[in-house]
């Protein structure tokens, strides 16, 4: 029976890298996202590499619940059992125009985008997963520990790494794990909002990264292949940076 795989923000940047890594690996991976057009692509590219497992789409708001409880039902009623699930959907949500409604609202949607979603997936879901043997992964930023420009993103990401524990507590009688795992700088990815960051400031991140260069969407999907694995049996409740030895900043 083929082990089955659900990674949310599944279509672009890391969230594609940890989908190719786990077809790679064998698994049937479902990825999840907003845009129909970009997870039916990306699915489709995917599988003309003939990975061992297959690569599938659903599309669904994570931030809504009703469109969560229809996907949890789509889902199980293929999948009865959910061997791993990986929550890497996320965003930076619009600046604020500089009131204080557009602080609330911007903080507020950061954390329904960076939160939220996970949490209503992973509730969802909760039921479905492999006892024992389950494997949950939040995808969080180094942002969370470091601050960065975008203080709501940062703070939601925060959010992850306190839940990361509570959830390990909460599921560690079922045998399933749950960890967290916190890319550092990752130029690959929309989180820019395709506006990448300026030479100058790019070359002093790098500058301050002991592996001499940024990080790539595949340098956090190695870890996650591993954490997707019976070898990290013992490895839960942790909270890991993927960072390739980022000095804290002296600015």
């Amino acid at each position: 029976m083929s082990r089955v795989a659900v990674v949310s923000g599944g279509g672009t940047g890391i969230g594609r890298a940890i989908a190719a890594g786990l077809a790679q690996d064998g698994f049937e991976v479902v990825i999840v996202g907003r845009r129909s057009a970009v997870l039916e692509r990306t699915a489709e590219e995917l599988n003309q590499a003939q990975p061992p497992g297959r690569v599938s789409w659903r599309a669904a708001d994570l931030t809504k619940a009703a469109e969560v409880e229809r996907l949890v039902a789509e889902l199980t009623s293929e999948f009865p059992t959910i061997d791993v699930l990986v929550n890497n959907a996320g965003a930076t949500p619009p600046a604020a125009d500089g009131s204080l409604q557009s602080l609330a609202d911007s903080w507020l949607r950061s954390y329904e985008l960076n939160v939220i979603s996970a949490v209503l997936l992973t509730e969802g879901l909760r039921p479905a997963l492999r006892r024992p043997g389950g494997r949950i992964v939040l995808i969080g930023s180094m942002s969370s520990r470091t601050g960065g420009s975008v203080s709501a993103y940062g703070a939601a990401k925060a959010a992850l790494n306190g839940w990361v524990l509570s959830l390990s507590v909460q599921l560690a009688a079922d045998g399933i794990n749950a960890n967290a795992v916190l890319p550092g700088y990752v130029p690959d990815t929309e989180l820019a909002g395709g506006h990448p960051m300026p030479p100058e400031l790019h070359a002093r991140v790098v500058s301050r990264i002991a592996a001499g260069r940024p990080g790539l969407p595949e340098d956090t999907a190695a870890l996650v292949r591993f954490l997707a694995t019976e070898g990290s049996g013992f490895l839960t409740g942790q909270v890991i940076e993927v960072n390739g030895g980022t000095l804290p900043s002296t600015h």
